[in-house]
């Protein structure tokens, strides 16, 4: 028998006949293999500019946007074209965007994961960081000027973090 037996096959003396007697007399000897462990890491998906929809994140230029809105514009007889409003992740800045119908994007499918805020270093805009943990205790370093909500001063020790990354590459960061 070369052929991999799946979870829920019967195993045994009687097991390759198709009789309900031999069935019954080999319900006893069931196998179960457990699963591989599943690992999520990020995606990258071309797709076309049609099929973009609110809330998800793409790779445009360079550049890391979450969609805010996405419409679609046709005036009379002229190609139809999509607006997408988006928010830039890096800065946070809403801005919009005008697509042609046959135009395409990279959607990326971001890794989250939770962390905790260890302690902060540098001094000054530029130099200033906070280090996180994440729950394998290794440590992330994320620029102060990621934080869009809140100032990083403001975040004792021990704070919750979440982080969205594409690779090793901070995508977004939110505080709980």
């Amino acid at each position: 028998d070369a052929l991999p037996r799946a979870p829920w096959r019967v195993q045994g003396r009687g097991a390759a006949m198709w009789g309900p007697a031999a069935a019954r007399a080999a319900v006893r000897q069931w196998t179960f293999r457990a699963p591989m462990a599943a690992r999520w890491f990020s995606s990258h998906e071309t797709m076309p500019i049609t099929e973009v929809r609110k809330g998800m994140i793409i790779l445009h230029q360079g550049q890391f946007w979450e969609v805010k809105e996405w419409a679609p514009a046709k005036q009379g007889r002229g190609a139809a074209s999509y607006a997408v409003t988006y928010d830039e992740l890096e800065t946070g800045k809403e801005k919009s965007h005008k697509f042609s119908a046959t135009s395409k994007v990279t959607r990326v499918e971001l890794d989250k994961s939770e962390c905790q805020v260890m302690y902060h270093v540098g001094e000054g805009k530029e130099e200033r960081k906070v280090v996180l943990a994440d729950a394998e205790y290794n440590e992330v370093e994320v620029p102060a000027a990621r934080f869009l909500d809140v100032k990083p001063e403001a975040m004792p020790e021990g704070t919750k973090v979440i982080l969205w990354k594409d690779g090793e590459a901070v995508v977004k960061v939110a505080v709980r």
